[in-house]
């Protein structure tokens, strides 16, 4: 009797058997690894956008908030302090300038987001139309362009 040989058949069974199960095991492996990969492109997605905002997260705390007339102040003289490195327009209407309001840094209109240099400088006289009292309370309100980028914030002074 022979013992420990195995027939040519049995040979041949359990090659395919393990070529089928490495072929399950390689395609596996290949499906986790896309998995994974977009996995890690929407992390890095999400990523980004999560820096962006918080690049601009003290810029996005004026919009919708009631904010005081020396925040206003020191927002708009910290911004041109930075000149023209900080693309921002601010746009402040106060209750003596009741029409048009006045642009700090830029100049921002509605329509298109190309803005222009604005020289304006703060008014310190209080009988100015463009004085910014620094007890009265303003709302703010923050403009982003097609990029989701803060270019503009308003304030508006509250009754």
């Amino acid at each position: 009797m022979k013992s420990g040989n195995m027939s040519d058949a049995t040979k041949l069974l359990i090659f395919a058997a393990t070529v089928i199960i490495v072929c399950f095991i390689c395609g596996m492996g290949f499906k986790v690894a896309n998995e994974g990969k977009a996995a890690v492109n929407d992390g890095t997605g999400q990523f980004s956008s999560m820096t962006s905002e918080y690049q601009d997260i003290e810029k996005t705390l004026y919009d919708g908030s009631n904010v005081s007339g020396n925040e206003v102040v020191n927002f708009i003289t910290g911004v041109q302090e930075k000149g023209a490195e900080e693309y921002l327009s601010i746009w402040v209407k106060t209750l003596a300038n009741k029409t048009t309001g006045v642009y700090y840094n830029y100049k921002y209109t509605d329509s298109t987001t190309a803005m222009t240099t604005s020289t304006t400088a703060l008014k310190t006289a209080k009988g100015d139309a463009d004085y910014i009292n620094r007890n009265a309370q303003f709302l703010g309100k923050v403009h982003k362009d097609a990029n989701n980028n803060i270019i503009c914030i308003e304030f508006v002074q509250l009754k």
